[in-house]
Protein backbone atom coordinates (compact mmCIF):
# COMPACT_ATOMS: atom_id res chain seq x y z
CA UNK A 1 0.00 0.00 0.00
CA UNK A 2 1.59 3.67 -1.20
CA UNK A 3 0.49 5.00 2.97
CA UNK A 4 2.83 2.49 4.53
CA UNK A 5 5.66 4.29 4.34
CA UNK A 6 3.91 7.83 4.82
CA UNK A 7 2.41 6.16 8.06
CA UNK A 8 5.40 4.95 9.19
CA UNK A 9 7.06 8.23 9.07
CA UNK A 10 3.86 10.18 10.87
CA UNK A 11 4.16 7.78 13.73
CA UNK A 12 8.30 7.98 14.37
CA UNK A 13 7.77 11.45 15.48
CA UNK A 14 5.93 10.31 18.41
CA UNK A 15 7.69 7.19 18.72
CA UNK A 16 11.34 6.14 17.99
CA UNK A 17 10.77 2.69 18.56
CA UNK A 18 10.78 1.95 14.59
CA UNK A 19 9.06 -1.82 15.20
CA UNK A 20 6.63 -0.65 17.72
CA UNK A 21 5.69 2.34 14.59
CA UNK A 22 5.37 -0.86 11.96
CA UNK A 23 3.63 -3.03 14.22
CA UNK A 24 1.16 -0.06 14.87
CA UNK A 25 0.92 0.70 10.98
CA UNK A 26 0.29 -2.76 9.77
CA UNK A 27 -2.07 -3.34 12.45
CA UNK A 28 -3.81 -0.98 11.57
CA UNK A 29 -3.94 -1.99 7.83
CA UNK A 30 -4.83 -5.67 8.45
CA UNK A 31 -7.87 -4.34 10.52
CA UNK A 32 -8.81 -2.40 7.88
CA UNK A 33 -8.51 -5.17 5.23
CA UNK A 34 -10.31 -7.54 7.75
CA UNK A 35 -13.41 -5.37 8.02
CA UNK A 36 -13.70 -3.35 5.15
CA UNK A 37 -16.88 -4.89 4.01
CA UNK A 38 -18.12 -3.11 7.46
CA UNK A 39 -16.56 -0.10 7.62
CA UNK A 40 -17.89 3.09 6.35
CA UNK A 41 -15.55 6.10 5.40
CA UNK A 42 -17.01 9.48 5.43
CA UNK A 43 -13.29 10.68 4.88
CA UNK A 44 -10.76 10.63 2.55
CA UNK A 45 -8.86 7.31 3.20
CA UNK A 46 -5.73 8.64 3.82
CA UNK A 47 -7.37 10.71 6.20
CA UNK A 48 -9.13 7.76 8.02
CA UNK A 49 -5.39 6.27 8.10
CA UNK A 50 -3.90 8.52 9.71
CA UNK A 51 -6.25 8.85 12.52
CA UNK A 52 -6.39 5.14 12.75
CA UNK A 53 -2.55 5.00 13.63
CA UNK A 54 -2.73 7.83 15.63
CA UNK A 55 -5.97 6.88 17.90
CA UNK A 56 -3.91 3.22 18.09
CA UNK A 57 -0.64 4.35 19.02
CA UNK A 58 -2.29 6.69 21.73
CA UNK A 59 -3.74 2.98 22.94
CA UNK A 60 -0.59 1.25 22.81
CA UNK A 61 1.39 3.87 24.38
CA UNK A 62 -1.33 4.46 27.12
CA UNK A 63 -1.47 0.45 27.99
CA UNK A 64 2.44 0.52 28.18
CA UNK A 65 2.40 3.73 30.84
CA UNK A 66 -0.14 1.45 32.98
CA UNK A 67 2.03 -1.55 32.78
CA UNK A 68 5.24 0.46 33.61
CA UNK A 69 3.42 2.18 36.63
CA UNK A 70 2.36 -0.87 37.93
CA UNK A 71 5.93 -2.55 37.18
CA UNK A 72 7.42 0.42 39.17
CA UNK A 73 4.71 0.12 41.83
CA UNK A 74 5.92 -3.31 41.87
CA UNK A 75 9.72 -2.84 42.96
CA UNK A 76 8.76 0.23 44.76
CA UNK A 77 7.17 -2.37 46.99
CA UNK A 78 9.59 -5.01 46.51
CA UNK A 79 12.23 -2.29 48.15
CA UNK A 80 10.23 -1.08 50.53
CA UNK A 81 9.90 -4.88 52.07
CA UNK A 82 13.33 -5.26 51.82
CA UNK A 83 14.23 -1.58 53.56
CA UNK A 84 11.54 -2.39 56.13
CA UNK A 85 12.68 -5.56 57.30
CA UNK A 86 13.47 -6.27 61.10
CA UNK A 87 15.85 -3.94 62.15
CA UNK A 88 17.94 -6.75 64.34
CA UNK A 89 18.18 -8.86 61.06
CA UNK A 90 19.61 -6.12 59.31
CA UNK A 91 22.30 -5.19 61.94
CA UNK A 92 23.12 -9.54 62.28
CA UNK A 93 23.68 -9.14 58.52
CA UNK A 94 25.84 -5.90 58.96
CA UNK A 95 28.15 -7.25 61.37
CA UNK A 96 28.51 -10.47 59.47
CA UNK A 97 29.45 -8.01 56.71
CA UNK A 98 32.17 -6.20 58.73
CA UNK A 99 33.19 -9.39 60.40
CA UNK A 100 34.06 -10.58 56.60
CA UNK A 101 35.38 -7.46 55.49
CA UNK A 102 37.96 -7.54 59.32
CA UNK A 103 39.00 -11.01 57.79
CA UNK A 104 40.05 -10.04 54.36
CA UNK A 105 43.69 -10.26 53.57
CA UNK A 106 45.62 -7.21 55.06
CA UNK A 107 46.19 -6.07 51.12
CA UNK A 108 42.91 -7.19 49.83
CA UNK A 109 41.05 -5.08 53.06
CA UNK A 110 43.06 -2.01 52.54
CA UNK A 111 42.02 -1.96 48.51
CA UNK A 112 38.23 -2.35 49.11
CA UNK A 113 37.86 -0.22 51.71
CA UNK A 114 39.69 2.76 49.97
CA UNK A 115 38.02 1.81 46.75
CA UNK A 116 34.54 1.42 48.62
CA UNK A 117 34.14 3.69 51.87
CA UNK A 118 36.55 6.26 50.87
CA UNK A 119 35.62 6.78 47.50
CA UNK A 120 39.01 6.37 45.33
CA UNK A 121 39.21 5.21 41.71
CA UNK A 122 41.20 2.29 41.07
CA UNK A 123 43.76 4.34 39.12
CA UNK A 124 44.52 6.82 42.35
CA UNK A 125 44.24 3.58 44.81
CA UNK A 126 47.44 1.89 42.61
CA UNK A 127 49.84 5.43 42.77
CA UNK A 128 49.11 5.94 45.87
CA UNK A 129 49.74 1.99 46.94
CA UNK A 130 52.59 1.77 43.97
CA UNK A 131 50.72 -0.89 42.32
CA UNK A 132 49.44 -1.72 38.83
CA UNK A 133 45.04 -0.75 38.04
CA UNK A 134 45.57 -4.78 36.94
CA UNK A 135 46.32 -5.44 40.62
CA UNK A 136 43.61 -3.25 41.94
CA UNK A 137 41.01 -4.80 40.27
CA UNK A 138 41.66 -8.27 40.70
CA UNK A 139 41.99 -7.60 44.76
CA UNK A 140 38.51 -5.44 44.59
CA UNK A 141 37.22 -8.71 42.60
CA UNK A 142 38.82 -11.30 45.06
CA UNK A 143 37.37 -9.20 47.90
CA UNK A 144 33.83 -9.34 46.62
CA UNK A 145 33.62 -13.13 45.94
CA UNK A 146 35.12 -13.72 49.62
CA UNK A 147 32.19 -11.44 50.86
CA UNK A 148 29.48 -13.01 49.08
CA UNK A 149 30.50 -16.28 50.39
CA UNK A 150 30.57 -15.45 53.63
CA UNK A 151 27.89 -12.99 53.90
CA UNK A 152 24.53 -14.61 54.73
CA UNK A 153 21.79 -13.82 51.92
CA UNK A 154 24.11 -12.64 49.45
CA UNK A 155 21.23 -11.34 47.27
CA UNK A 156 20.96 -8.61 49.90
CA UNK A 157 24.89 -8.32 49.40
CA UNK A 158 25.00 -5.21 47.07
CA UNK A 159 21.91 -2.97 49.94
CA UNK A 160 24.42 -3.73 53.01
CA UNK A 161 27.30 -2.54 51.31
CA UNK A 162 25.57 0.78 50.87
CA UNK A 163 23.96 0.64 54.57
CA UNK A 164 27.38 -0.21 55.88
CA UNK A 165 29.49 2.74 53.85
CA UNK A 166 29.85 5.07 56.61
CA UNK A 167 29.53 3.34 59.70
CA UNK A 168 32.60 0.82 58.96
CA UNK A 169 35.06 2.51 60.60
CA UNK A 170 38.98 1.91 59.49
CA UNK A 171 41.70 2.13 62.06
Amino acid sequence: MSNYNDLCIYLRNYSGNNDNVEDIVQNVLLKLWEKRAEIQIHTSLKSYLFRSVHHTFIDSYRKTKRVNEKLEALRFNNLHEIIEEDNQLKEQRLLALKKAIEELPPKCKEIFLLSKYQGYRYKEIAERLGISINTVENQISKAFKVLRQKVVNAKYFNLFLSFLKGKFKTD
